[in-house]
């Protein structure tokens, strides 16, 4: 069940109807960020901290990604469609959360750079790192491809392996992410479209007993 009502959630999508270009970092009134845009509809505050009616994981990912990814999946229909959504998500079901988070960075973003690794010579030891999912296998790949600066992507993966809190795993899941963008250079924005973000939003979104809304 959400934890805001539907004239909430209407009065979050009427901002963004109103304001349809999300800012770069916090923002201003007129054009805040995703959380910012959360919190100007709900409660009149220009802030970026996540709201009690928000998952923490959630939000944390959120402040990350949508800085780093393609203005075209920030400011699209579909990422701002799902940010409702999201502000209801409360603060249950993080550890399930934060299984959805990981498995979006070891199956989806960190098996991008796949060929990069391969061609560099240390594509073993990154197929064994998203094979096993674990920090150490994420820290002996980014001790194969330390000449590599994307390399941080795989230290980025052990952080969030070994994150205690969900929120933190998010958050460095992110980061893997936006060193693996940047390693695709030219082709960053083909590297955000997929790594999907506001398909793992949907997935997120959906993780628990979302379903409903409070009346």
């Amino acid at each position: 069940m959400s934890t805001i009502t539907i004239e909430e959630q209407q009065r979050i999508a009427s901002w963004l109807d109103e304001h349809p270009v999300l800012a770069v970092g916090l923002g201003n009134r007129e054009q805040a960020c995703s959380i910012a845009a959360i919190n100007l509809a709900l409660s009149g505050e220009m802030t970026d901290d996540i709201p009690e009616c928000m998952s923490p994981t959630i939000g944390k990912w959120i402040i990350q990604v949508q800085d780093t990814m393609p203005a075209e999946i920030r400011n699209s229909a579909e990422w701002r469609g799902l940010l409702p959504l999201a502000a209801g998500t409360g603060r249950e079901h993080e550890e399930q959360r934060r299984a959805v988070v990981l498995d979006w960075m070891w199956g989806t973003v960190l098996p991008s750079l796949q060929g990069l690794a391969d061609e560099r010579g240390f594509g073993r030891e990154w197929r064994t790192m998203t094979a096993e999912r674990t920090p150490e296998s994420a820290l002996a790949a980014r001790e194969a491809a330390r000449e590599a600066e994307w390399a941080n992507a795989a230290w980025a993966a052990a952080d969030a392996a070994r994150a205690d809190a969900a929120a933190d795993a998010a958050w460095a899941a992110w980061a893997a992410a936006a060193w693996a963008a940047w390693a695709a250079a030219d082709a960053a924005a083909a590297a955000w479209a997929g790594f999907d973000p506001c398909g793992l939003l949907k997935r997120l979104i959906e993780t628990g007993d979302t379903e409903g809304t409070n009346e």
